[in-house]
């Protein structure tokens, strides 16, 4: 039996069941796709889930769960019993017993069960109590009448269940920033679908790798989408040189980007764009340039990592598994990229630049 416990969704008024009912089901499909028939109850504040154990590992990844332990369900009479044996082998320096008491109907308070079943293990074990920083914690919840036991709490990814808040297409490289804007968002309760601009060598085996890391946060398969990222950005690089714009490549190889990204958005039904764009980390990321490439689009553009540093989104990365992807990316030169690019340039210079590609038939 696996208890998942959660958080956010407990406050969403009017919402609860809602969310409630849409993480069991979001857990219930992590396991099938792992080949797990499980089963689920809501009990309010908690989710059963008749599961093997070794599962929590793939439901502490579900975006909605903010953690979860493997636990023996029993009648509290039978907890001394049960742990006599389960704790057989330990040797903790210290520990303490944590009851919380969702079942306030049940006649023992948590304080009393702590003390009851402290002094049980002190007097079997002689183990040291200590209720501060305890080597070992000995996990009670009384539910539904019943005692559930456990020795471990893995910690969850948190936020709301995916597929609660609707739908945005990301877009994602095998680099280090896209595919985290892509987990938050999915963190957030938001499906996504990947579109990758393709630049050859390695680049796409790397992102589809990306995209399987993803999947452990995603109840439901990715889809992919990859476009040849030289074909669409051709017709914009010539448009430029010709016009003597060629600085304005970055800016609107970004705008070209969103623009198809928003085409797919509407034919998915997405409500949104999402990229990895943290403010001034590269010429296309100043604040200017974010504002032109945003005001050329007329769609929705969303930017997670925007007030995060490297380091922060590096940590994530790192925590999520796509870091080490990341290390297999290959560089890919862009032949477009010029020797000057613009990146604090002018309102009344940019409306120029759209003004070149109006009369190519580009925006």
């Amino acid at each position: 039996m696996i208890i998942v416990r959660y958080g956010e969704i407990g406050v969403k008024g009017g919402k609860r069941r809602e969310f409630e009912r849409k993480l069991r089901d979001n857990i219930l499909a992590a396991l099938r796709r792992r080949g797990v028939d499980g089963k689920a109850r809501i009990i309010r504040g908690r989710i059963l889930v008749d599961a093997p154990d070794e599962t929590a590992q793939i439901i502490a990844k579900v975006p909605g769960v903010v953690s979860v332990s493997p636990a023996k369900e029993m009648e509290y009479e039978e907890v001394p019993a049960y742990l006599r044996e389960a704790l057989k082998g330990l040797s903790p320096k210290s520990f303490k017993v944590e009851t919380q008491r969702l079942d306030k109907t049940f006649l023992k308070t948590s304080v009393e069960i702590n003390r009851e079943i402290g002094a049980f293990i002190v007097e079997n074990f002689g183990w040291k109590v200590d209720l501060k920083n305890p080597e070992l914690v000995v996990g009670i919840e009384i539910i539904a009448g019943k005692a559930y036991v456990f020795l471990e709490k893995l910690r969850g990814v948190g936020g709301l269940p995916v597929g609660t808040q609707g739908k945005v297409v990301v877009l994602l490289s095998g680099g280090i920033d896209s595919p985290v804007a892509a987990f938050l968002m999915l963190k957030r309760g938001a499906e996504v679908i990947a579109v990758h601009f393709d630049q050859g060598l390695n680049a796409r085996n790397v992102v589809e790798k990306v995209v399987d890391i993803l999947e452990d946060y995603s109840p439901e398969p990715i889809e992919l989408i990859v476009e040849n990222h030289f074909e669409i950005l051709k017709p914009y690089v010539r448009a430029l040189i010709r016009a003597r714009k060629g600085e304005w490549t970055c800016v609107v190889c970004k705008v070209a980007m969103l623009r198809r990204a928003a085409e797919i958005a509407r034919e998915r039904g997405a409500l949104g764009i999402v990229t990895g764009d943290s403010l001034g980390q590269v010429a296309s990321q100043t604040l200017s340039n974010l504002y032109f490439e945003t005001m050329s689009v007329r769609f929705p553009v969303h930017r997670p990592l925007l007030g995060m540093d490297k380091e922060e989104i590096v940590a994530i990365a790192r925590r999520i598994g796509t870091y080490q992807a990341f290390l297999e990316y290959p560089y890919c030169d862009c032949p477009f990229r010029p020797e000057r690019v613009v990146t604090g340039g002018k309102l009344e210079e940019f409306q120029r630049v759209l003004e070149v590609l109006e009369r190519e038939g580009l925006v």
